[in-house]
Order: C-alpha cells, then sequence, then structure tokens
C-alpha cells in the first residue's frame, strides 16, 4: 500500500519536510502549537519533559507525538540546541481561515548550535559559528555571529593543535566543513556549496586569498540556507592574521583565570576586573582584547595613546563614560533590524541610543586628539533615523508588533482615520443621518443596524415618493410599512467601521515593516556607530581602572629583558584591598632567563607566576599594569602549567595532564614566548618527579631560551648550573616557635626549608601526626633510614648497593698504593 493511502495529506507534507531534515528536529505548526511526530516525538518528549500522546494519520496505529505552545517555542528550541541538536521551524505559510483545502506548510529557518539567535540585548559574549577547509598546507577557518553581524576569516599552519586551540578560544559550538571533521565539544555539519554568491559580494571586499574567500562562502552560504532570509546586517569579511596576536592555549587561559574565575564564574576573572564597560558592545571588545593581546608594538602603542588621553582628562572621559550607559547593544539591535524580528520597542532603544552619538563625537573631537578625531569620525549622525522612528512609533509600545499601539496618531492619515472610525463610529452615524434628512428633506428617515444587513437607510411608505435617482440609493430589503436602502458612503463606512480594528492591526505592522525597511538600509552606518562606541567605552574604561587603582603605562623593549618594580597580582588586590597587598619585584633578561622559585605553600609563588602573566597580558592587550614602572619584551606566546586537574572524562590523570601541558610549551614555545610552570612532576615519584623537573629546566634553557617562572619543592634543583641562565628566588615566611607567618615577598635566593609541617599545623592536623612527621623529616634529612622506621611495627630490609658488597669485600690494609688506585676506579664505576 502507497503512503498516500496511508497517512492523511497533512502527514504526508510532514514526511516530506522530515526527508529533507533528517539531521534536525521538525517543529511542524498547527494551529497554536509546534508538533513533533515519529522518532522526533519519542526523543524529544523525554529531552524537554513533554507528554508523550498520540494522533490519528490515516492509519491503524496512532502516530506518536508531542507539541509546545508556538508562543514558548523559544525555550524548548534553545534547551535543544544546547545539547548539540538542530531544529527545523515548519510555519503555515497560508492563513488556514482562508484556505479552503491543506494549508501550505514550510521550513522557514533550520536553529542550530551555531546559529541560535542569542538577542538577549545587552549580553557581552559572542557566539561564533566556524568553517573549516582542510588545504595542502595550511588550515582556513571562517567564522561568524549572526547576533551581530561580525565575520572573520584566517589562516592557520597545518597544526592540529594551533586548529583545535583557536576554536576553543573562539568558543565555536558548530564548524561547516566539506568533509567530516571531529573536534570535541563542537558539532560538525557537512555541506558542499562554496560558491560565491554575488548577492554578497561586497562582503569580500577586503579578501583576495582563493582559500579565504572559498571558506568565507562555505558558511555564508550555509547561513543563507539554514536561515531562509536575506542576512543584510552581515559586516564585510575582516582577515584576522595569527601572527598579530598572542597565541594562548585553552589549558592556559584557564588557568589565567582570565574569563572565569576558579569557581567557573566571572567572579575573580580578569574580565571581572577589567570590564566596567557601559555598553555590551564594549563589554565583547574588552573580552575580545583580553583573549587576544596583541603582537605588534605600534598597535599597542596606539591604544595606550588612547588610554593615556582619558587617563589624563578625568571630567571628559567620566562625561563619555556617562553618555555610553545611554546607549543600547547597537550591534544586535542592527542585527535584529536585518534579521526581521526586531519590535517597536527595539527601535524606541535604537533612537534613543543614536541621540547620543552626536554629542559623543563633539565630546571625542573636544579632546583635540588626532587618533580619537579618527575614532569620532566614525560616529555617523543618522539623525533621520531618530526622526523617523520618534514621528511613527509610540512612546510606551507593546512587545508585540501584531496587535496594533504602536504607531502614533497624525503619523498615517489613513490610521487615523481607521481610529477615529472605531472611536467615532456611532457619532459619524448619527451625522450621517442627519446630513441625509437635510439633503433629501425626508424628515423620517433613520439610520439602522443589525448583524444580516449591516448598516441601512430606512424609509417609510409615506416618504419613498420623495426618494429621487440622484440619491444614489439602492433598495437593500423591503418591509410591511418601509423600504430600506444602502449608500455607497454608507457601506463604505461599514465596511470600515466593522472591520477598522483588524484594518487598524494590519496597517499598523504594515506601516512598522516600512519604517524597519527604512531603517534597515543603514543598517550599516549603525553597526560603525556601535564599533565606535565599543572602542570608545574600552579605552575611557582601561583609562577608568588605571587611574583608580594606580596603574602605569607599561614600556616594550627589544633588548629580551623583563622588570616591573612593585608589580601586583590586579584582581587580588581587589578582592582584598589595594592597601593589603604586598607588591613584588621582578627581573630577567638573557643572562637570567629562568626564574627558579621556592618557598612553603600557601607563600605565594603561584600568586606571583599568574601576576607576571596578568601583567603581560594586560599590556600587550593595550592596557595599563598594576606596578610602579614596567618594562617587558614583547611575548608571542603563552604556556602555563598551574594547578592540579584530572580529565576524568578522557581518563586522565593530573600527571598526565601535567606532561601533556608542559608537552605543549616544549613542542611550540619559541625563545619570544613565556612559559609559567608551577610544580612540574609533583605527581610522580620524587625521583621520577625531580629529574623530569630538571630535564625540563635544561631542555628550556639550552633549546628554547624563553623567559621561564618555574616553582618548585625539589630544593635539589637549585643547585642547578647558574650558566644555564637559572636564578633563585623563594616566597619568604617568617617561623616562630609553632606559628607561620607568610610574607607574601619574593626575594633573591633559594629558600632553605618547605615549611610543609609548619603548614600542616596551621591545618590544625592532630599533634601526634605533627610529632610524628617531624621525627621523620629529621630522619630523612640525616638520611638515617633505619631511624625513621624503628618505631613501626614492621620489619624493613634495606638492601645494599653494588658499591656497599663490593666495600665489603676490601681490605685497604693489604692493599698496594696501586691496587687501592685500581680499587677506587672500579668503585667510581660502580657508583
Amino acid at each position: 500500500m502507497s503512503k498516500k493511502e496511508k497517512y492523511s495529506p497533512m502527514m504526508e507534507k510532514y514526511l516530506e519536510l522530515k526527508k529533507e531534515y533528517q539531521d534536525a528536529f521538525l517543529f511542524y505548526r498547527l494551529g497554536d502549537f509546534y508538533e513533533m511526530f515519529f522518532d522526533d516525538a519519542i526523543k524529544g518528549s523525554k529531552i524537554l519533559s513533554l507528554a508523550l500522546t498520540g494522533k490519528n494519520a490515516g492509519v491503524k496505529e496512532r502516530v506518536p507525538m508531542c507539541g509546545i505552545p508556538y508562543h514558548a517555542a523559544e525555550s524548548y528550541v534553545e534547551t535543544l540546541i544546547k545539547q548539540g541538536y538542530k531544529v527545523a521551524i515548519a510555519e503555515q505559510l497560508t492563513d488556514p481561515k482562508a484556505s479552503k483545502g491543506l494549508v501550505e506548510r514550510g521550513v522557514v529557518q533550520v536553529v542550530t548550535p551555531g546559529t541560535f539567535m542569542d538577542f538577549h540585548i545587552n549580553e557581552n559574549s559572542n557566539h561564533f559559528i566556524g568553517a573549516l577547509n582542510i588545504f595542502d598546507f595550511a588550515y582556513t577557518l571562517a567564522y561568524a555571529d549572526l547576533s551581530t553581524g561580525e565575520f572573520y576569516v584566517l589562516n592557520i599552519e597545518k597544526n592540529e593543535h594551533t586548529l583545535a586551540n583557536k576554536i576553543d578560544s573562539l568558543g565555536i559550538k558548530e564548524i561547516v566543513t566539506k568533509v567530516p571533521y571531529s573536534c570535541e565539544g563542537v558539532l560538525n555539519s557537512l555541506y558542499e556549496h562554496e560558491e560565491l554568491n554575488e548577492d554578497y559580494k561586497k562582503l569580500f571586499d577586503k579578501i583576495t586569498d582563493f582559500k579565504q574567500m572559498k571558506t568565507a562562502s562555505l558558511l555564508l552560504n550555509y547561513l543563507l540556507e539554514t536561515q531562509k532570509r536575506e542576512l543584510d546586517h552581515m559586516q564585510p569579511i575582516d582577515e584576522v592574521k595569527s601572527e598579530d596576536y598572542v597565541s594562548m592555549d585553552g589549558a592556559t587561559k584557564k588557568s589565567l583565570e582570565l574569563i572565569k574565575g576558579a569557581n567557573g564564574e566571572k567572579y575573580g576573572s580578569l574580565l571581572w576586573l577589567l570590564d566596567h564597560t557601559h555598553s555590551a558592545m564594549g563589554g565583547r571588545l574588552m573580552k575580545q582584547w583580553i583573549l587576544q593581546p596583541l603582537l605588534s608594538k605600534e598597535l599597542i602603542e596606539k591604544r595606550l595613546d588612547n588610554v593615556e588621553v582619558f587617563v589624563d582628562n578625568f571630567i571628559e572621559r567620566e562625561t563619555i563614560r556617562d553618555m555610553i550607559n545611554d546607549i543600547y547593544d547597537l550591534e544586535k539591535l542592527s542585527a535584529r533590524i536585518a534579521f526581521g524580528n526586531v519590535n517597536a520597542r527595539d527601535l524606541k532603544w535604537i533612537s534613543s541610543s543614536l541621540k547620543v552619538i552626536p554629542e559623543l563625537k563633539n565630546n571625542l573631537k573636544a579632546l583635540n586628539n588626532p587618533r580619537l578625531n579618527k575614532l569620532a569620525s566614525q560616529l555617523t549622525d543618522l539623525s533621520h533615523l531618530t526622526k523617523t522612528i520618534d514621528e511613527a512609533i509610540a512612546d510606551n509600545p507593546p512587545l508585540q508588533i501584531r496587535e496594533g499601539n504602536i504607531i502614533k496618531d497624525g503619523y498615517n492619515k489613513d490610521l487615523d482615520e481607521l481610529r477615529s472610525i472605531k472611536s467615532n463610529g456611532r457619532k459619524w452615524i448619527a451625522q450621517f443621518e442627519a446630513d441625509e434628512k437635510e439633503r433629501t428633506g425626508i424628515k423620517g428617515l433613520k439610520v439602522g443596524y443589525n448583524r444580516v444587513f449591516g448598516y441601512y437607510i430606512e424609509v417609510t411608505k409615506s416618504y419613498l415618493s420623495l426618494i429621487k435617482e440622484e440619491f444614489g440609493y439602492t433598495r437593500k430589503q423591503s418591509l410591511s410599512n418601509a423600504e430600506r436602502f444602502v449608500t455607497p458612503e454608507l457601506k463604505d463606512m461599514e465596511d470600515k467601521i466593522l472591520s477598522a480594528q483588524d484594518r487598524i492591526i494590519s496597517l499598523e505592522y504594515e506601516i512598522f515593516g516600512q519604517i524597519r525597511h527604512y531603517i534597515r538600509k543603514d543598517v550599516h552606518l549603525i553597526q560603525d556607530a556601535a564599533k565606535a562606541v565599543a572602542k570608545a567605552d574600552v579605552y575611557t574604561t582601561l583609562a577608568f581602572l588605571a587611574s583608580k587603582n594606580n596603574y602605569v603605562r607599561p614600556l616594550f623593549n627589544q633588548s629580551h629583558q623583563m622588570l616591573i618594580e612593585e608589580g601586583r597580582h590586579p584582581v587580588i588586590e581587589e578582592v582584598i584591598g589595594h592597601q593589603n597587598y604586598i607588591s613584588n619585584d621582578i627581573k630577567m633578561n638573557e643572562e637570567h632567563e629562568i626564574l627558579l622559585i621556592t618557598g612553603p605553600n600557601m607563600g605565594g609563588k603561584s600568586t606571583f607566576m599568574r601576576q607576571v602573566t596578568l601583567t603581560v597580558i594586560m599590556a600587550q592587550m593595550g592596557s595599563f599594569v598594576p606596578a610602579r614602572r614596567a618594562s617587558l619584551p614583547l611575548f608571542d606566546q603563552i604556556f602555563t602549567r598551574i594547578g592540579a586537574s584530572d580529565d576524568l572524562i578522557s581518563g586522565q590523570s593530573t600527571f598526565m595532564v601535567e606532561m601533556m601541558e608542559a608537552n605543549n610549551a616544549l613542542r611550540y614555545a619559541t625563545k619570544d614566548s613565556l612559559i609559567i610552570f608551577d610544580e612540574i612532576g609533583r605527581g610522580t615519584a620524587t625521583f621520577d618527579g625531580m629529574a623530569l623537573a630538571q630535564g625540563i629546566l635544561e631542555y628550556i634553557a639550552q633549546h628554547i631560551h624563553a623567559m621561564t617562572l618555574f616553582s618548585t619543592h625539589y630544593h635539589e634543583l637549585t643547585y642547578m648550573n647558574e650558566n644555564l641562565g637559572i636564578s633563585n628566588v623563594h616566597a619568604c615566611a617568617d617561623v616562630s616557635g609553632e606559628t607561620i607567618t607568610f610574607l607574601y615577598k619574593i626575594k633573591e635566593g633559594a629558600s632553605t626549608q618547605s615549611y610543609g609541617i609548619n603548614v600542616a599545623k596551621l591545618a590544625h592536623l592532630p599533634s601526634d601526626v605533627i610529632s610524628r612527621a617531624q621525627v621523620i623529616l629529621s630522619s630523612l634529612e640525616d638520611n638515617n633510614i633505619e631511624k625513621t622506621l624503628s618505631n613501626t611495627d614492621k620489619v624493613y630490609i634495606r638492601q645494599e648497593s653494588e658499591v656497599e658488597k663490593a666495600l665489603s669485600r676490601i681490605n685497604p690494609m693489604a692493599l698496594s698504593p696501586l691496587d687501592a688506585l685500581s680499587a677506587l676506579i672500579e668503585l667510581k664505576k660502580l657508583l
């Protein structure tokens, strides 16, 4: 039996659409609900906690079905997207009331993890989707944010580590490729169409590399096919060059707590400290700057110049910050205009934001700085848009645009007439009746209404002879004692009165669409203004923080020297209070490229290393830094291994993770990189760990020559040859009797002890444990294993070494001088 005989026409259409979107949940609009059927319903009901029911669809057994209200669909879509699924939205394309047969339905959008439109205003994170092409000697990655219109492309060396690092750093959740590509936590969507779309050729004006054009086209075509609408808000594609930015892998960014603190939240991170921006655009830009510090001294100095202007001009800075506080998220609002889901309230936000632009421009120009003048020039006067919005859109419009009350009175003559009809219909009818009596001379004429015939003019039979042809009356109904008539004017008014509300809503929506289309033509000008606002926001914020926290402008040198005087950890300083923070110096150069840091746990070693690294990142992103003075080289890469972390999902122990992260540094670091290693080797046996730590230090010193901060509890390492460029420093502590006080001061020289037992006392371990540990420590320091174990119940037999066995066989009194020398040589060999 054929499918047509099995299923109803409605279900046949569903199956037809589902065949095209087999990799997605199909939300099929039926009236006020989106329904899912068959496997989608079974799976979807579990994921979304929906009741699984059934539907008669022309077959014997009911088809599995579950549904959600159409007005609440967004939250359900978001749930599926966050779990890595796609959702195809099938809408009713014809009006069910007007359709005589089957309502036409079609997919109007495919929502995917990379195309989910996060239109939450003032949200300061980008949501990128990527496309990847693999060429003979390089990867090419294109990535875009649909909610802001940003579009980028870059070539990456053909190195899987570098590619994975870039995808991770951008937070990409979906990668479009022509061939299967696996990346943990990223949905791979296969797609082949990479031909240039002529309608969007202007986006490619800055791109000449054929690899980049193909990859960007692959992404753009995928977006067009899934979104099924014009994407006028997409911005011209910018080429990103990897060599322009400091490279940091995901582990480094996590361990340095750049975006998230130790608790996984924003609090305690560098972003938390720096993001005092007053706009969502500025917040997103600040995050980008933190994650992508610059490599070009020229570009860094330009940013620092702008920050310094605002440091030196307090009143102008705070005035500009107050202005920016009144500007909404113009980037996302622009995207909503182009995407077609902007509402009337959004337009009011756009208008109020754009009104700030001219004043902001004047305040930037008043600083009389060439670079800020250039920034001000990007703030185009868009008063023609604000004028239109203010004239057309009601002051407090509703969120819904299909329910009326969004267009002001006086903006449109037809709309005003409809509103007048709605509110003054009875008054008009009374006036019409009076006018007709006067015009015809029929005193017994009256205007009436009933649901069957609508409005009518009723004339009793005694006055029928007075009706003339020129009156334009048309007989509508005959009664026993009267006749009822209509005129074109009355019929027209009847239509207007009866359909006024529907026509008002329809006309308001039509007018709103015209206004949206009018603004849509200038979307890119709004986006340009948004970018300028974002930069002004970040510059003024960094200047505000520099002034508030006593930061200093960093200097850069080409002599491979790092000198930081009275440096502070910017985040910890903010948490504990500036007056309580103990600053530290650091001095490194070509003769002393490695700093070996010893001292007690909790003594400040890790804080010191993070503080140095955060100072470097802040400097190269264009910020002033927490120090009295800072002269730095430019670092191309930053590698860290700080803290313990198992990767249980991948089955990797702390030590394995440690070795993998160390390997990244040893393989990819250059002499211009910064390496931060915190207690490498502690995850294995003491001698293994110490041997690995020494081997790593020697490799860095002999082969890489990168500036390295290396903390350790292996005090034996402090005796390494100074010819390797290793300097010893230590975190100070003051031990007085039973107490230990951490001084958090880094001083030259190696630490004499680790203070581990003192720290254990602070943790209030049982006194018996402390006492026994002190005995064991003393024995170990004396190398007296037997004494250490003498008080245990177990018997330990110490095995003799080959040297000891040989010595036991030697009678020194029976040896000649030559034999004694020969024996010594053999012992040396055995040792």
